[in-house]
């Protein structure tokens, strides 16, 4: 779990107040809540976002591909939100569901699902050892999307086009994982919505 540590750490040490909303983009329709954020800038290639915190239910999945960590961490992920919690409820996890990417051939990938707006001040704990509560800091990303069933091939594409989008820009941005965002829920193919981001470092670039 090196590529991520410092991250982790991160997450575990803020304490900032979190919010969840409900999301007026076409692509939270299908959820009861979504993150909310604002979009500082943007590009045609592109848009910057700033998230405030949020506290979510998170898993770290061991896999080799994308495809097979999010089956995974998503089963795990959703039997807490249905109930396998101390308190026994279910809830309805905000969108989007996001995994954390590593570039390098490390293995692991670590899954959450913000939680909603009513559990944000207490949130459940959770009855299986590999799923845990924490927050996230406040962050800015870069962000794009794209349409259709997320697979590694899609991904890399839409990675490899941001990621030169954002190297012609000369924007500075963390480059060792990037984060990966689903929307709706797994259906058909059409109806589904994904992004990739990578985090900011310093001030954000919006210029075509």
């Amino acid at each position: 779990m090196i590529y991520f540590s410092g991250l982790v750490v991160c997450l575990l040490v803020l304490t900032a107040e979190a919010k969840s909303g409900s999301g007026s983009k076409a692509f939270c329709a299908d959820a009861q809540q979504c993150l909310v954020y604002n979009v500082t800038c943007k590009t045609d290639d592109y848009e910057v976002r700033s998230y405030e915190s949020s506290y979510v239910a998170a898993t770290i999945v061991k896999a080799s591909t994308l495809e097979d960590a999010q089956m995974i961490g998503y089963s795990r992920l959703l039997a807490y939100f249905n109930g396998s919690n101390d308190m026994g409820v279910s809830m309805d996890p905000v969108a989007p569901g996001l995994v954390i990417v590593p570039h390098n051939k490390a293995t692991e990938y670590f899954i959450q699902l913000a939680l909603p707006a009513e559990y944000q001040r207490e949130a459940p704990i959770p009855t299986d050892n590999s799923v845990f509560v924490t927050y996230t800091p406040p962050t800015t990303f870069y962000v794009v999307g794209y349409h259709g069933k997320k697979t590694d091939r899609k991904e890399r594409k839409a990675i490899e086009s941001l990621t030169r989008d954002l190297d012609s820009a000369g924007a500075s941005y963390i480059k060792e994982y990037h984060f990966s965002a689903i929307y709706i829920k797994p259906g058909p193919e059409g109806n589904m919505y994904n992004e990739v981001a990578f985090l900011v470092m310093g001030e954000p670039v919006c210029e075509d």
